[in-house]
Parts: C-alpha cells; sequence; structure tokens
C-alpha cells in the first residue's frame, strides 16, 4: 500500500505540519521542536501529534 500525506497538529504547541505517512526518520515540529513522528519500520508512528486530516 503506498503511503499519503497526513495533516497534524502538534500535541504541544498546536501548530499544524503536513507529513508523510511513511517517514523513516523522526519529525520534530517546526514551531516547538517537539517529537512528532518516529521511524517505525516503514511507517511514521504517531508519538506527539494528533491527525486532522488525511490529503489524498
Amino acid at each position: 500500500m503506498a503511503g499519503h500525506f497526513l495533516k497534524v497538529s502538534c500535541k504541544d504547541c498546536g501548530s499544524e505540519s503536513v507529513i508523510f505517512s511513511r517517514a523513516t526518520t523522526m519529525i520534530p515540529c517546526a514551531v516547538c521542536g517537539a517529537t512528532l513522528t518516529k521511524s517505525a519500520g516503514g511507517k511514521a508512528k504517531l508519538v506527539g501529534c494528533d491527525v486532522i486530516e488525511t490529503l489524498v
């Protein structure tokens, strides 16, 4: 299955970001630097954010 883009909101500061669902590296929040995702074997594990919308 192909990956898709997700619009997420940082749990710490509320900033919104667009990330790839199959990101292979840790993604920090661009505003506060909190960890949004961690790598989990080819699929990003969301740890510090909530999904707002799936973008197609």
